[in-house]
This record gives C-alpha cells, sequence and structure tokens, in this order.
C-alpha cells in the first residue's frame, strides 16, 4: 500500500513514531473496513484512511485517546468517541506502536 500520510503536516519541531498499516475498522454509510493507517507523533495522533481512492486524515489530541490494546495482529485505540480497531499490521509492529502511544499518554498524566 503507498503510504497515505502526508509528512509535511509535521511541524518543524515534531517528531514522527512508530506508525502501523492495515485495514481500520470504521463503519462509514455501507462501508465499515478502509485501508489505512494510525501515525503517533511526540505531539498529536493521525488516522489516516482510503476512502474510495481519497485520503481522509484526522488528528486527534492525545487528549482525546484512553489507552490502546494490543491482541495478535491487531491494535485498539480507545478513543474517547470509542474504540477504533485496525487489523491485518503484521512485520511485529503492533506492540512497539501500542508502547510508544502509551508512552505518550502517561507524559501527559
Amino acid at each position: 500500500m503507498t503510504e497515505l500520510f502526508n509528512a509535511s503536516e509535521l511541524s518543524p519541531t515534531e517528531k514522527r513514531g512508530p506508525g502501523v498499516v492495515g485495514i481500520i475498522e470504521f463503519a462509514v454509510g455501507d462501508q465499515k473496513e478502509f485501508t489505512g493507517e494510525y501515525i503517533p507523533t511526540d505531539m498529536r495522533f493521525f488516522m489516516v484512511a482510503d476512502m474510495n481512492g481519497q485520503p481522509y486524515q484526522r488528528v486527534i489530541s492525545y487528549d482525546d485517546i484512553k489507552g490502546v490494546e494490543v491482541e495478535d495482529s491487531a491494535v485498539t485505540v480507545n478513543f474517547e468517541m470509542g474504540p477504533i480497531r485496525i487489523r491485518d499490521i503484521g512485520n511485529g509492529t503492533a506492540q512497539v506502536f501500542a508502547d510508544y502511544v502509551n508512552e505518550q499518554l502517561n507524559k501527559r498524566k
């Protein structure tokens, strides 16, 4: 998959963390799955999905995330609005991603 995330969105001092790419389970109309990625940085969190050939990007504050859980090759991010799961990640990156996001959340407590 071609990366959907546009790195020019980052501020000059912002550092990108380890992201994950997979299938985001999120219902929009009749469609319930989207190819996408979660990209954490040291300042904020990006969720990017391919919605019928068009990248849709949502920027989320760490204040709106309760935590991250890993299950096999899937990650569930528990947002204030509810959990959103990304699966079929592969490459053993799920735990590295979860550890990074949880570290960012702990810094803000």
